[in-house]
C-alpha cells in the first residue's frame, strides 16, 4: 500500500500516522483513553459485573454526564454487549473512598465496583441494560448518600 493512499485513509478516518523504520503505525488518540479488545467474551446476563474493557465490550456511546468538584462522571453504553458502566477520566482524588455503580432498573439489577479513591481515571464494571431499558449511573466518594446519580435516556 503507498504512502500517499495510507495518508489519505487515515486522514478521512480521523487517524494519525507514522512512519517508524520502514514500518508504517496507524495510531489513533482516544485509543491510549480507552482500550478496546477485538471481539466480546460475554453476552446479556453473562456480562453483569465484567470489566467493559477486558471483555471485549469497550466500544462505547455516552449515555449521560455530569461534571462536579472531584471531576467528570460519564454514564457510557456499549451497543456491542448493550451494557452499560459509568466512569471518570478525571477523578481529584483525596478521598476515603470511591464507589462506582451502575443499575439496570427495568431488571432491577445493580452492579457495584470500589474503586481505589486516588486522582485519574476509573471506571466500574457493566451492567446488561438492553435497548430502551432505564441504566443509572451512581458515583459515591464520602460514604453517604450518593454524589453522581446518571440517568440514561430510557429513563
Amino acid at each position: 500500500m503507498g504512502k500517499k493512499f495510507l495518508a489519505s485513509a487515515a486522514a478521512t478516518a480521523g487517524l494519525s500516522i507514522a512512519l517508524l523504520g520502514g514500518v508504517t503505525a496507524v495510531a489513533n488518540a482516544a485509543a491510549a483513553e480507552a482500550p478496546l479488545s477485538a471481539a466480546a467474551t460475554c453476552s446479556g446476563t453473562g456480562c453483569d459485573g465484567k470489566d467493559p474493557y477486558s471483555s471485549g465490550c469497550g466500544g462505547r456511546s455516552e449515555a449521560g454526564r455530569k461534571s462536579t468538584s472531584k471531576g467528570t462522571f460519564i454514564l457510557y453504553y456499549s451497543s456491542t454487549c448493550r451494557t452499560n458502566w459509568i466512569e471518570t477520566p478525571n477523578f481529584a482524588g483525596g478521598t476515603p473512598n470511591l464507589e462506582m455503580t451502575v443499575q439496570d432498573r427495568d431488571r432491577d439489577k445493580l452492579v457495584r465496583f470500589a474503586s481505589s479513591p486516588t486522582p485519574g481515571r476509573h471506571y466500574g464494571n457493566m451492567v446488561y441494560s438492553p435497548g430502551d431499558n432505564c441504566a443509572v449511573g451512581f458515583a459515591d466518594w464520602g460514604g453517604g448518600s450518593w454524589e453522581v446519580v446518571i440517568e440514561s435516556s430510557g429513563c
